[in-house]
């Protein structure tokens, strides 16, 4: 529906979310007190290719630095800080445009069972300490983001976007393992499949290596190798 409605670059907040999903159709605890949002992108770069969520992340990253929360990217769509996963973005393509629902963790994690569901090698929750009410620090932050694109980023590619977000890049030259890729070269149909990171392609894709070769990745969830 808020596909549908909004205009580009327009935004609402949920309270609350009583369906709310990430990747790969996880469940996402949505309890009141934190942020769940949704905010309509324009059709043009950086969002108008596979990269999408990964900008939009970077956007979300550069403009919470404004409150000095340092945070990383962990690809292609979650939000760390202090090692801990502290949001994540999903992207919908509607009739009317791409929307993005954006969700933070505040003041602290959700509760929960997260601990008997989390995958080996997961990042824990993590939330930022923020002592604004979700809908101001949304307010602010869908703010910052629009200046920053209209200022800083109108007509940036993704290419123009990737020596900065590597900068944030979440375990980069670290060895991972990864659940479910999709690949350049495709990646062996058995057994497990990782490597270490060394950073983006052009478009966004994770670039790996390992003792077979180099592979961009297009898709997949990322665990740090134990």
């Amino acid at each position: 529906m808020a596909g549908r409605q909004l205009p580009v670059w327009g935004a609402v907040l949920m309270e609350r979310q009583t369906a709310g999903r990430g990747r790969m159709g996880r469940v996402w605890q949505s309890p009141p007190g934190h942020i769940y949002g949704a905010l309509r992108l324009p059709a043009a770069p950086p969002f108008d290719g596979p990269g999408a969520s990964l900008a939009l992340a970077f956007f979300v990253i550069e403009s919470l630095a404004d409150r000095g929360w340092e945070l990383n990217l962990k690809w292609p769509n979650d939000l760390i800080y202090q090692g801990g996963k502290a949001g994540g973005i999903l992207l919908e393509a509607r009739p009317a445009g791409l929307v993005a629902g954006v969700g933070l963790n505040l003041t602290a994690p959700p509760e929960g069972e997260w601990r008997l569901t989390r995958e080996i090698g997961a990042p824990p929750p993590a939330a930022l300490p923020a002592r604004e009410t979700p809908a101001a620090l949304w307010a602010a932050l869908v703010k910052k983001i629009i200046l920053l694109y209209n200022e800083q980023f109108e007509g940036a590619t993704m290419a123009d976007l990737i020596p900065e977000m590597e900068k944030r890049l979440w375990w980069r030259g670290q060895p991972v393992i990864v659940e479910r890729p999709a690949s350049d070269p495709p990646a062996p149909a058995a057994g497990p499949f990782g490597g270490r990171i060394e950073g983006l392609g052009p478009e966004g894709q994770l670039r790996l290596v390992n003792d077979q070769g180099r592979y961009q990745l297009w898709s997949g969830t990322v665990f740090l190798a134990q």
